[in-house]
């Protein structure tokens, strides 16, 4: 379809839509036209030749009050030169100026005023009208309401009125309907002057709106409401805060009394990095991650921590409103908190709560492997190939093999001060659990080696009377004792030294010995009876070969 179909037939649908319209939809609202018009023009001369008695009054033939704050009348000769201006300027910022409906408001000249002491003049113009001219009436815009050319002027309304003879005026008609048609030959005639003793110009005082917002104008900021730069008014939630407060600030908190916020104390709970696993296997991109953990007794809100990364610690991740239980743990990859901790050469992480206060900080790492991560176990860093993040954290387990029952699980050694828990197989240091034991006699104590109870020594342990012959007097018990098998007393011997009484010696139970061997004896036999019956056909087998 060509160009010109198209539009054609775009033509005919916008045509025959019109049809269907009503004429109200497609009317257009034009802005409401002052009610103020020029009444009467009186130029140079007009009374007494050469005298400049002029005056220029104006009325308001609506039902309604009319602001005319800051209106002016302009004067332009036939030729439409400016002339003057004159303007109804108010005193103050704060007044507004109105004319009455019926009301008239006049402009004249300092010898028209003198001239007719009784003729009320609202404002003194300096004049110069000749007998052939323009005035225009111009709201506080400077756009033009009304306008009356006379004599020989080019732009009247539509025609311009007939000049004035002396002693005449030009007016309007107040008694004709409609005032104004736009026409000036008809809207102005030229009778004689007559004296105006009212003035329908007043002032009023601007009540200033303060909260344009709001419906009604508010003179004062109603209550609890403040002002903001743009003249709405809202309420202040925070009363007790300088400037507007519509909603609650940052680190602040609602109170109990109206009105009034308060600074949410900076948390400065300990919270405690646990374990980190720097080299993961393959790409870290999601699986390197930095443990949390919260040994406090109430949750804390993770907002506002720092996680920092040394050595200069500029590299940080701030936590958001995350919450963390009362001894929970919680962990972040690598890319949750966009760290990437190196491999080879360790760092050290800090946490340092909202209050500012450090809270936390691990030790160095080195050499980190992709099977390991560093982890606080037993109040010690160290590297474990139990990775548990997000759970409490397991030491370390070496792989060991055994000739009998093959591969086994062996936990690395506790450091000094500390035994292994059987039940737990955590490390445990030795005072707690002698703590956990239960009191020795009063003249005894407890050896921290053993965790036995011992007699104390007495200071009469030099009367006693010398042990028998292959005998030795214990010096923590003070009693005699066998000599060891090896020949020696010394703290480096293996055998164990079994304390005796001085006067009684435990004779040898032989029986129980044997019972002992031939228990052990049959029960190897027992064991071994597959192997031993297998080696004896295998040497019946030989003795058969051999045979034949």
């Amino acid at each position: 379809m060509s160009k010109i179909k198209k539009i054609t037939s775009l033509f005919m649908i916008n045509l025959a839509f019109l049809q269907f319209v009503p004429p109200t939809v497609l009317a257009t609202t034009e802005p409401t036209k002052p009610s103020l018009v020029i009444y009467q023009v009186q130029t140079a001369g007009a009374g007494t030749g050469t005298s400049t008695q002029e005056v220029v009054s104006l009325y308001n033939f609506g039902d309604l009050p009319e602001k005319v704050t800051n209106w002016c009348i302009e004067y332009s000769s036939a030729n439409d030169n400016i002339g003057f201006r004159s303007c109804l300027t108010p005193a103050s910022e704060k007044i507004e100026l109105w004319v009455e409906p019926k009301g008239v408001v006049s402009f004249a000249t300092n010898d028209f005023s003198g001239a007719n002491p009784l003729y009320v003049v609202d404002i003194v113009m300096n004049g110069g009208m000749s007998s052939n001219g323009h005035v225009r009436l111009l709201n506080m815009n400077k756009q033009i309401v009304d306008t009356i050319g006379w004599g020989s002027a080019i732009h009247p309304e539509n025609q311009a009125a007939t000049a004035h003879m002396t002693g005449k005026v030009l007016s309007r008609s107040l008694t004709n309907e409609p005032i104004d048609t736009n026409n000036n030959k008809l809207d102005f005639t030229s009778p004689t002057w007559a004296s105006i003793e009212t003035t329908g110009l007043y002032e009023t005082e601007i009540i200033p709106d303060l909260c344009s917002n709001i419906d009604d104008i508010q003179a004062t900021l109603p209550d609890g409401f403040l002002a903001d730069e743009q003249g709405e008014c809202w309420k202040d939630i925070c009363a007790n805060i300088d400037d507007l407060q519509v909603m609650l600030p940052d680190g602040y908190r609602m109170m109990n009394d109206k009105n009034t916020c308060d600074l949410i104390p900076l948390e400065d709970a300990v919270l405690m990095i646990t374990e980190l696993r720097p080299n993961a296997p393959g790409v870290d991109d999601g699986q390197e991650f930095i443990e949390l953990y919260n040994p406090n007794n109430r949750e804390v809100n993770l907002a506002g921590y720092q996680l920092q990364v040394g050595p200069n610690y500029t590299k940080k991740f701030i936590f958001d409103q995350s919450k963390l239980a009362s001894g929970a743990y919680i962990s972040f990859n690598d890319k949750e908190l966009g760290i990437v901790l190196p491999n080879t050469t360790g760092v050290v992480l800090r946490l340092v709560s909202p209050a500012g206060n450090l809270v936390s900080e691990t030790e160095v790492y080195a050499e980190a492997t992709d099977d390991v991560s560093w982890g606080l176990i037993e109040d010690q860093w160290q590297y474990t190939n139990q990775i548990t993040p997000a759970a409490a954290n397991k030491p370390l387990i070496i792989e060991a093999e055994d000739e009998v029952f093959g591969v086994s699980s062996v936990f690395a050694p506790c450091p000094a001060g500390k035994y292994r828990n059987p039940e737990t197989n955590r490390c445990r240091v030795i005072e707690q659990a002698i703590s956990q034991l239960a009191p020795c006699d009063e003249d005894e104590y407890r050896n921290l080696e053993t965790s036995r109870c011992n007699k104390i020594k007495s200071q009469q342990a030099s009367t006693l009377a010398a042990c028998p012959e292959g005998q030795e007097r214990n010096p923590e018990t003070n009693r005699c004792r066998k000599v060891s098998v090896l020949g020696t007393t010394s703290k480096n011997t293996v055998s164990e030294v079994v304390d005796v009484a001085p006067e009684v010696q435990d004779p040898v139970n032989w029986w129980l010995l044997f019972l002992t061997v031939g228990s052990t004896m049959s029960y190897m036999l027992y064991e071994w009876r597959h192997e031993m019956w297998q080696k004896l056909q295998v040497l019946h087998h030989r003795r058969g070969t051999m045979n034949a």
